[in-house]
């Protein structure tokens, strides 16, 4: 209104009180920043301005009030700052987490000169969480302590403030506005404190020396090793984090590795829970990895060198098999051995080499047992469903055969999958073939995922759902329908994609010539055409394993419905069920209704579950305080082929938009074998936040050749859900919005 009325009067004051500096020119609108909404964004806002340019000063003073369009109003306000030249860093802190409202202090922060990088949520930024502002980073004290004054000011602990700090260390205050929080919480700050507390004592506890394991300290992952944040997710339901380390985590995995050579951990169990979120410990998984005869010396010496290069390198918390630890001897081991030359004698160098070497030519050997193990499974499968077994008997011992004859199976294969791919990587590492080759040699494989995709083309529903009716999306869950419960939802024939023609690869004269000297001259048993058709066999096995053993999860959890419905209880109830309740009924005669205690059970998980999730922690822990204060880490993706595409992006969330991906890029969470129906679909990309550099959808993609991102992370993978644009280049590594 004032500007209007008096527009050169306005402008004189702006260059008398800004003479020869840059100013912002800001919407502040009446419908800005209400306790609703903060419509942040929405408005333009102008920077870098000159004072003395007064034809400019009006043009940009204009365009702000046109952004205005239907909220005119004689009351808007337009914010005219000065800029702030000497920027060290520069971003925005929020004083509660704004889906729980719990008080953590979130900083999201830039050392770029351009203090649009965070609000514009371009790549280079960090993020820091602190709970009550408690123990912030020295940089961060003296504005964290103004924040604080912040919330008596202005009587609200919600708050949302821009802010720069100069290169002299000057805090600059840019915005403050109402932070609008979806939930507010109705449980006790102080128990959420005491919850921390108590979380904290215990990592402390399970860091300190243990006299079963080697290794002076441990750290704790959500993506390493058997990765759970890709397969059951950050949050998962009592349920599916029972059933996955009953059939894996708990002891299956420690004794596949037993099998294959290394140290005995039978003992331990590979996860546990902190508060509902799943995690590896990391020192119990570097002493599955030693070779067991290397002596304890020796032993302590790699794990701690492991357990140092992982503190110092989280961002390869996904990669930990190929970039940390040494799990078999490859063409390239050699080289990658050289970065511990200064910490470890010659001899002792040579004792790994050897132990390495025996455990790839066991693995190359032992493939064809799994195989023949694997048989006992399909056919135990039939007698138990075919048996006159009570419901909970038939889940018990389909559990029991599962755990004997399908995930150890599992655990052998991914084994001798992870084998065939590094020892792949490696003859692209010395040149033997180049990054081309390994491509169509990933091409020619056919596996179980390409048979899926051409029985969707080539077969009757009917038929297929006989086949591959057991495949759900999220494996563990038992909210989600498989494939023969829902056909309709994840399949459309309109939309099929044409599977991939079977192809040859050859390896040329004189890659075979290399190849052969190669293996020759590093100690192997085995020839380059019996090494190529071993890789080959093994990446096949390990996607087809996978599918067999989900066989009997996903018929686990249809009894489970069945007892469900018996008693009168919903699938989501179901749902926060622990496994080991069943597992207890099986050989237990109990007098107690079955239906009541099952009820109760999930009540009171229902209740914890709901608590649990409002915690945020790190996907890495480091020390026992980073449950109270942490950095988001810098995630580097997983790309594969060398493409580069543009699209539109769609978001698979909870299985919506599934029948809306002709012709997208997928952002997706994460994919297990359930999503196999994605690969009927002509879809350009895929994009997910959780994955690893060996996961399936890496292979799929591969075998494919369809360009992807996998393992993102989540504060990219929260950008990305916004976009509905997106430009995916895997030869450059780099994903931007359009």
């Amino acid at each position: 209104k004032d500007y209007n009325k008096n527009k050169n009067l306005i402008l004189k004051k702006i260059q008398q009180k800004f003479k020869n500096t840059k100013v912002a020119i800001r919407s502040s609108t009446m419908v800005e920043d209400s306790k609703k909404m903060s419509m942040a964004g929405s408005f333009l806002s102008i920077l870098n301005v000159e004072v003395n340019n007064k034809k400019k000063l009006i043009n940009c003073i204009s365009k702000v009030i046109k952004s205005y369009k239907k909220y005119k109003n004689n009351y808007n306000e337009i914010l005219i700052q000065e800029m702030i030249s000497d920027i060290y860093i520069s971003g925005v802190v929020t004083t509660k987490d704004k889906n729980t409202s719990l008080p953590y202090f979130n900083i999201d922060y830039s050392f770029s000169n351009d203090s649009t990088v965070v609000t514009a949520g371009t790549e280079n930024t960090h993020s820091l969480t602190l709970w009550k502002g408690k123990n912030p980073e020295k940089k961060f004290m003296k504005l964290i302590k103004i924040v604080k004054k912040l919330i008596i000011l202005f009587k609200t602990s919600d708050l949302d403030i821009e802010f720069i700090i100069s290169k002299k260390k000057k805090i600059h205050i840019l915005q403050v506005r109402k932070l609008v929080v979806r939930n507010q919480s109705n449980f006790s700050i102080d128990k959420f404190e005491e919850d921390l507390n108590r979380i904290s004592k215990k990592i402390k506890k399970i860091q300190s020396r243990h006299y079963d394991l080697l290794g002076k300290t441990s750290y704790f992952g959500v993506m390493p090793d058997w990765n759970p944040a890709e397969i059951i997710g950050l949050k998962p339901k009592p349920l599916a984090l029972s059933l996955y380390r009953e059939l894996i985590t708990d002891h299956i995995w420690s004794i596949q590795r037993k099998n294959y050579g290394y140290r005995d951990v039978t003992s331990h169990h590979l996860l546990f829970s902190l508060l509902g979120k799943p995690f590896i410990d990391l020192r119990v998984d570097f002493n599955s990895w030693i070779p067991k005869n290397l002596n304890i010396e020796l032993s302590e010496k790699l794990i701690n060198f492991y357990l140092n290069k992982f503190k110092k390198n989280l961002h390869l918390h996904d990669k930990i098999e190929f970039n940390i630890i040494f799990t078999c001897f490859t063409l390239s081991t050699n080289n990658r051995l050289k970065e511990i030359e200064k910490n470890f004698k010659k001899s002792e160098i040579n004792k790994i080499k050897k132990e390495l070497k025996e455990i790839t030519n066991h693995s190359i050997k032992r493939l064809k047992y799994e195989k023949e193990k694997l048989k006992n499974l399909e056919i135990n499968y039939k007698k138990i469903l075919n048996s006159d077994l009570y419901i909970i008997d038939k889940i018990y011992w389909l559990i029991e055969d599962c755990k004997k004859n399908g995930t150890e199976v599992f655990a052998g294969a991914a084994r001798c999958g992870f084998v065939a791919i590094d020892l792949l990587n490696s003859l692209c590492d010395t040149n033997i073939i180049n990054k081309k080759e390994k491509n169509l040699f990933l091409n020619s494989i056919e596996t179980i995922s390409s048979i899926i995709s051409k029985d969707f083309n080539n077969l009757s529903k009917k038929s297929f759902v006989k086949l591959h009716g057991h495949l759900r999306p999220n494996t563990y869950e038992i909210t989600s329908d498989t494939y023969k419960d829902a056909y309709e939802k994840y399949f459309t024939k309109t939309q099929s994609k044409k599977p991939k023609k079977s192809s040859y690869f050859l390896l040329s004269s004189h890659s075979e010539k290399l190849l052969n000297e190669s293996l020759r001259s590093n100690g192997f048993e085995i020839k380059s055409k019996e090494l190529m058709l071993f890789i080959k066999n093994a990446i096949i096995f390990r996607e087809y394993s996978k599918y067999i053993f989900t066989k009997n999860i996903s018929k686990i959890l249809d009894l489970l419905r069945q007892i469900a419905k018996r008693n009168q209880i919903s699938t989501e109830e179901i749902s926060y069920i622990d496994i080991q309740t069943i597992i207890n009924l099986y050989s237990t005669l109990s007098d107690d209704n079955i239906g009541k205690l099952l009820k109760e059970e999930a009540n009171k998980n229902v209740k914890k579950y709901n608590y649990y999730k409002n915690f945020s922690l790190p996907d890495n822990i480091i020390n026992p305080d980073d449950v109270f204060n942490f950095k988001n880490q810098l995630i580097k993706a997983n790309f594969v082929t060398e493409k580069n595409i543009s699209g539109a992006l769609v978001i698979i969330e909870n299985e919506k938009n599934i029948s809306n991906c002709n012709n997208k890029i997928v952002l997706i969470e994460n994919a297990d074998p359930g999503y196999e129906f994605l690969f009927t679909k002509n879809i350009k990309g895929i994009i997910t936040k959780y994955g690893g550099v060996n996961s399936h959808m890496s292979i799929r993609c591969s075998e494919l050749n369809i360009p992807a991102a996998i393992g993102i992370g989540e504060k990219k993978f929260l950008k990305f859900k916004d976009q509905k644009y997106i430009n995916l280049n895997c030869k450059l590594n780099s994903i931007n919005t359009l």
